[in-house]
């Protein structure tokens, strides 16, 4: 099965291509632009596979929390994709695919990305369980529900696990936390899997299905002052 999965959620994109002889992937931070290195990453991909576009079985992508921009431009490449060449389409929750990666931990994990204005989207699962669904938070958020004697630390996972564990110490010392030591890591292997599980289970995604926003975007914060200052006259 030949699946192309790509995440542009956060600064460091995660792009792979895995097909029935081969499995390749990229991790790449700093100077990637989505909009416009993302389908030049995805052709090498291919080209080195020695396969062509309409050769894929299955595109997979995160669909957020993340960035805006980030969550948009994939999503709208793989719409793209898959709409040209009739290919099936499956979106994951960004922070589940994080969660993914290190799912074998034997205690609570904290999946962290850096949301800007001194918050994080982030959730905390233990053994497939959610204590703490995706959130747009601070740490503060995580103090009443991880104990301070817990026998098993917190793992902090994600692009931005050294700085919500820098914050998290800050506030509560005496929280057992430990940072993935390979984070950030490449998430496309798992999303790759969720993406095959979730299309056995309930096919691809719906047409009209985007990408989730769990912050409204700096413009529409913006509109909303503006006619709030508008009806204050």
């Amino acid at each position: 099965m030949n699946v192309l999965a790509a995440d542009t959620s956060s600064a460091i994109a995660s792009v792979a291509l895995r097909t029935d002889k081969s499995y390749e992937e990229r991790l790449v931070s700093g100077c990637f632009s989505p909009s416009e290195d993302l389908l030049s990453v995805i052709v090498e991909l291919l080209g080195n596979a020695g396969i062509e576009m309409k050769d894929l079985d299955l595109l997979s992508v995160t669909k957020g929390p993340g960035s805006f921009t980030g969550l948009r431009i994939a999503m709208a490449s793989m719409k793209g994709i898959s709409s040209a060449l009739s290919i099936p389409l499956v979106s994951v929750p960004t922070l589940d695919a994080i969660y993914d990666t290190v799912k074998d931990y034997p205690g609570p994990v904290l999946s962290a990305i850096d949301a800007r204005k001194k918050k994080f989207y982030f959730s905390v699962k233990e053994n497939g369980k959610t204590l703490i669904a995706d959130r747009d938070g601070n740490p503060e958020d995580v103090i009443a529900v991880i104990g301070k004697d817990s026998t098993v630390p917190l793992l902090i996972t994600g692009p931005d696990a050294s700085l919500f564990a820098e914050k998290l110490s800050k506030l509560e010392s005496r929280i057992p936390f430990i940072v993935d030591s390979s984070s950030p890591r490449n998430l496309s292997r798992s999303l790759m899997d969720l993406a095959i599980e979730k299309y056995g289970k309930t096919g691809a995604d719906d047409i009209g299905e985007g990408p989730v926003y769990i912050r409204r975007s700096d413009a529409e914060e913006s509109l909303e002052r503006k006619i709030k200052e508008k009806s204050n006259g």
